[in-house]
């Protein structure tokens, strides 16, 4: 080909975006009061403050560099929990223990006028629920980092060659790429509140909600009842009612509390592992939805009364945080999937983390 003459037009368009987002909240307090919780608010809408004083043990705390050592040794030299321990100590005064998630639940003698005041703190507390450690920390931090480019190009013209032809042309290029990440980080130390993540399905259309009154529930299975938000009207707890005495008697009858895994524990159940929970699985007709009537009394309905066809286990993350008016957290949904109904309609199953 020889070209005689050309007409061209080139034209290109690059978009580049990167975006970083960290986010983090610390949440401490000393009592019985957590911030955010109903009856923390005053009356006219403002958070209630508190003074609080150092105690002597608390000023020498800030000068002994040997305990900021030993802190460091324990906790593997993360310096938020660093960071956290130590305002935890200068705030009461005395040393603490850092534990982990599986060590929540246990509790520290204590001595002297402050065993006086844990005793008759226990004497309070309502029977079967857990006693009070009388102070609490909450810290939550999410980083995101996401990169987008795109560049685009096209070209059009005309050409004419030597022996007399014409070509017209026109060409498009598009290139494109993504990257996305991203990290969390739970602390609870004390009365904090703490997460489990039963299953919930939605049949109203849209995602659920959580009640602000809480009532007392064994969810982790433990023995002793923690306090805990029920689903709103239009939704419903997943629930197998294992001993089959017509009501859900703590978390080992739900998906989720015993290993923080709704779907996997639900995914057990899937005898011909089609990734699906349907009338081929031994224990669909087993399966039930524990929701609650306008009235506050507890329904059981099978799920073929509640006209669930299918549960797909598939699943995505999607994190929101469910609060109350006064922005105290009630919960947390962690990931979403679908099921089917008899007549063809598509809902949602959440895994949602409650306080408790």
């Amino acid at each position: 080909m020889k070209i005689a003459s050309a007409n061209l037009q080139l034209a290109s368009s690059h978009v580049s975006l990167q975006q970083h987002q960290v986010s983090e909240s610390l949440n401490a307090w000393v009592g019985e009061r957590r911030p955010g919780q109903a009856g923390n608010q005053s009356s006219g809408g403002q958070p209630a403050l508190e003074l609080v004083s150092l105690s002597e043990a608390g000023k020498a705390a800030q000068t002994s560099d040997a305990g900021s050592a030993e802190a460091t040794a324990e906790i593997d030299g993360d310096p938020r929990l660093i960071l956290i321990r130590q305002m935890l100590e200068l705030w009461l005064g005395r040393a603490i223990k850092v534990f982990d998630g599986r060590d929540l639940q246990e509790q520290v003698a204590p001595t002297g006028n402050a065993g006086n005041a844990g005793n008759q703190a226990a004497a309070e507390q309502p029977p079967g629920e857990a006693p009070s450690a009388g102070f609490g920390v909450e810290y939550e931090r999410r980083e995101s980092y996401r990169e987008i480019e795109q560049t685009r190009f096209s070209a059009s013209g005309t050409v004419k060659t030597a022996d007399g032809r014409e070509i017209a042309f026109q060409l498009d290029l598009a290139m494109k790429r993504s990257y996305y990440e991203e990290s969390s980080t739970s602390i609870r130390l004390g009365d904090a509140a703490r997460k489990t993540d039963p299953l919930v399905l939605n049949f109203s259309g849209s995602a659920a909600q959580l009640t602000d009154q809480r009532f007392a529930f064994d969810l982790d299975n433990d023995g002793t009842a923690e306090q805990i938000n029920f689903v709103a009207p239009g939704s419903g707890f997943l629930v197998f009612d294992r001993n089959q005495d017509g009501r859900i008697n703590n978390g080992s009858e739900l998906f989720g509390p015993s290993s923080n895994d709704g779907f996997a524990e639900l995914a057990a159940l899937d005898d011909d592992r089609n990734g699906w929970i349907d009338e081929n699985d031994a224990a669909f007709a087993q399966l039930q939805i524990w929701s609650r009537d306008g009235t506050g009394q507890d329904q059981l309905r099978s799920l073929a009364a509640s006209g669930v066809g299918a549960i797909s286990l598939g699943n995505i993350a999607t994190p929101f945080d469910l609060k109350n008016n006064a922005n105290g957290l009630l919960g947390q949904i962690r990931s979403t999937g679908i099921f089917l109904q008899e007549d063809g309609a598509a809902g949602t199953i959440q895994q949602i983390d409650l306080t408790v």
